[in-house]
């Protein structure tokens, strides 16, 4: 294992310990012990994480405790690596995927989602003011560092309702020469498909309105978009026969060249004869 650079042990240390503030707030009485690693290198402690990188010969490295909090047995302290320039941050990870909603508490399971995102946003807030490295500085950062072509070929939809995954994913096509368009919730993504046509939607899977897969359902279901691919980004445990009808899946924190490549694989695949 490659010891990150960018962060220490007494970072992780900070990180965890304004993760369990948050997630299992004191005053509620229900604070499991903190996990003491005073005498652990750095290495050591992310050895104790669950390696979730993939193992393509450009995937970003993530490091996982699935910690929940008092609502949610889910959550999870991620340490990722930036697909661009290679520094780490701390992510908390909602990972909403783990319940499915039954019919009869759908409006239950909304609720919790919405608590357990606000629960994420607390402890990511307080990361940032105390300095510590989050998606959201290491986006800004990367996003600003990719070249801007002169020239677009295909055009492509992002869709994402992290605005930050967004702009980041956004970034990444621009430099290698797509026109972006964006939409932060699936119905908005539907308007515009059915009105512009993109050559290919990239779409995050876990969103509170409708899933990647819903989205893919009904552009299926449209004959106007029915020919249009779509890959499918995500944290989420699933595969790609799970998630059709959409074309790809792509497990995140993905690197451009990994991006890039399934993109060229998917615009490739429709213009064949």
């Amino acid at each position: 294992m490659n010891e990150p650079l960018n962060i220490s042990r007494d970072d992780v240390t900070r990180a965890l310990r304004i993760y369990w503030k948050h997630a299992f707030p004191v005053q509620l009485g229900v604070c499991p012990v903190l996990p003491d690693w005073a005498d652990l290198t750095l290495n050591q402690i992310l050895q104790r994480f669950a390696d979730e990188s993939e193992h393509s010969a450009h995937a970003c490295r993530r490091y996982v405790l699935r910690l929940g909090n008092y609502i949610y047995p889910h959550m999870k302290f991620a340490v990722e690596q930036c697909i661009w320039g290679g520094d780490f941050y701390f992510l908390a990870d909602c990972h909403d995927d783990a319940l499915s909603p039954q019919t009869s508490d759908i409006e239950a399971w909304k609720e919790l989602r919405s608590r357990n995102y606000a629960i994420k946003l607390a402890i990511e807030a307080d990361w940032k003011r105390d300095n510590l490295p989050t998606f959201l500085t290491a986006s800004k950062r990367a996003t600003g560092s990719f070249k801007k072509p002169t020239r677009t070929s295909k055009h492509i939809l992002v869709i994402d309702d992290e605005p930050a995954n967004a702009a980041l994913t956004g970034a990444m096509l621009r430099a290698e020469g797509f026109g972006i368009e964006s939409a932060t919730s699936g119905s908005e993504a539907l308007q515009r498909a059915n009105r512009q046509k993109p050559d290919l939607i990239v779409t995050d899977y876990e969103m509170p309105e409708m899933t990647g897969r819903e989205v893919a359902e009904k552009l299926r279901a449209n004959q106007d978009t029915r020919e249009i691919p779509i890959l499918i980004c995500t944290y989420a445990d699933v595969s790609e026969e799970d998630l059709r009808p959409a074309d790809a899946l792509l497990r995140r924190p993905f690197s451009q060249e990994d991006l890039k490549s399934t993109v060229d694989r998917l615009l490739a695949r429709r213009s064949a004869p």
